[in-house]
């Protein structure tokens, strides 16, 4: 009978997440390990190859491209339009391609490397840093705008220096 109760709700509760992901509704499923909990705005930098923040000084691959926020957890992607908002499930394929463009662990080479300058002497840091917070989204918007301005002017520069060894 234990059986028999154990599988009937099993099946109840995959219909039900089969029917929330169908109507695209948001929910929460404690999946290979602890549910992501962020209690403080997480610090952000922008490495210039990638041209979104990176968190840093969070236990877990946080990301915010577009006003929307990643993460990468236990194998799987989610997003969310806050950092302490549900996190949603996301397929690969569906992610921006900036994010796409790179493995986790080169991401995470990226992300070290602009952290060690950052940490070295953050005061006279100048890469672009965000930490978000009430008011900020403005702030951040004009940020995220200039990382673009300043990725295309990179890709540009080695596009230049690319064709100058060709001749």
């Amino acid at each position: 009978m234990k059986k028999i109760l154990a599988i009937a709700l099993a099946v109840v509760v995959l219909q039900a997440a089969s029917m929330a992901r169908a109507a695209d509704v948001g929910f929460s499923i404690n999946v290979g390990g602890p549910p992501v909990v962020i209690s403080q705005p997480p610090d952000f930098l922008y490495p210039p190859e990638l041209g979104y923040g990176v968190a840093v000084d969070v236990p877990y691959d946080l990301f915010y491209i577009d006003n929307v926020y990643y993460v990468f957890r236990g194998g799987g992607w989610y997003r969310a339009s806050y950092y302490g908002d549900t996190w949603i499930k996301v397929r690969k394929r569906d992610l921006p391609p900036e994010i796409r463009r790179y493995s986790i662990a080169r991401i995470h080479q990226f992300r070290d490397r602009e952290y060690r300058m950052y940490a070295r002497d953050h005061e006279h840091y100048r890469g672009q840093h965000f930490r978000p917070e009430g008011g900020m989204r403005e702030e951040h918007r004009d940020m995220k705008e200039r990382g673009h301005e300043e990725h295309r002017e990179m890709h540009e520069e080695r596009g230049g220096e690319h064709r100058e060894e060709r001749r």
